[in-house]
């Protein structure tokens, strides 16, 4: 497959024109050869997953959190330097999706802990910049659910979630009658601003909740091109 028909899929896949995001989604470092055989999977693009995705074999390295943000890299110094230099060394194109792999109903990290919660009717909830990226959904009995290694109780009764830093979301997840929120991490001052309207969430890591869409996008990959994946 060629690099630019891999990511064209992504694009179509996410539907990652839709959303204003800070990320420069798509492809962020390209490679000399065009062809793609075996294509690793990450939650951030980061030494270590360059290095270990270059270690594997892969032609590509797609993640959540890329390199290039708002304006782009405006200087390869420091650790930016060190990611792309590795990648080039490599000939590993990166790829990066950001608020696509958020929101997406079929491979979201949002979706995809909806699912793992077992919530029925979900909908679309929690909108970041105008990209409607959570979910609500309900529980009709108390349940455990495991991410990254730790487990959560879940109460009966409608959750809401949205993965990675969205403590922000807390206060509306109580407006829209939540019994509990389930999210990255949140600042101090969302703590806060939950406690002050009596909405219990749960922080399980930004990033133990969003390596579900990398995942998901990687089952995709394989068994709709038959490509190699690796990782995430």
């Amino acid at each position: 497959m060629k690099l630019q028909d891999l990511v064209s899929w992504f694009d179509a896949v996410l539907d990652a024109a839709r959303f204003d995001d800070v990320s420069n989604n798509g492809l962020q470092i390209a490679r000399r050869d065009e062809e793609v055989r075996r294509v690793a999977f990450a939650v951030d693009a980061s030494l270590a997953s360059v290095q270990a995705a270059a270690k594997a074999g892969a032609d590509v390295l797609v993640v959540h959190h890329g390199i290039s943000w708002g304006g782009g890299i405006r200087r390869l110094v420091d650790g930016v330097y060190n990611v792309v230099a590795a990648a080039m060394r490599a000939d590993l194109a990166l790829v990066a999706y950001h608020l696509p792999l958020d929101a997406n109903r079929e491979v979201g990290n949002n979706w995809e802990l909806a699912r793992l919660c077992a919530l029925r009717d979900v909908e679309r909830a929690f909108s970041y910049h105008g990209n409607v990226i959570g979910v609500t959904g309900f529980l009709d009995a108390p349940r455990m659910v495991e991410i990254g290694g730790r487990e959560y109780r879940l109460p009966a009764g409608k959750i809401g979630i949205c993965s990675g830093g969205a403590g922000e979301f807390a206060a509306e997840a109580k407006k829209l009658g939540c019994s509990m929120f389930l999210t990255g991490e949140a600042n101090w001052a969302d703590v806060i601003s939950a406690q002050n309207v009596d909405m219990p969430f749960i922080a399980a890591g930004h990033y133990e909740t969003e390596t579900f869409g990398a995942r998901a996008l990687a089952r995709l990959l394989a068994s709709t091109h038959g490509l190699d994946v690796v990782g995430s």
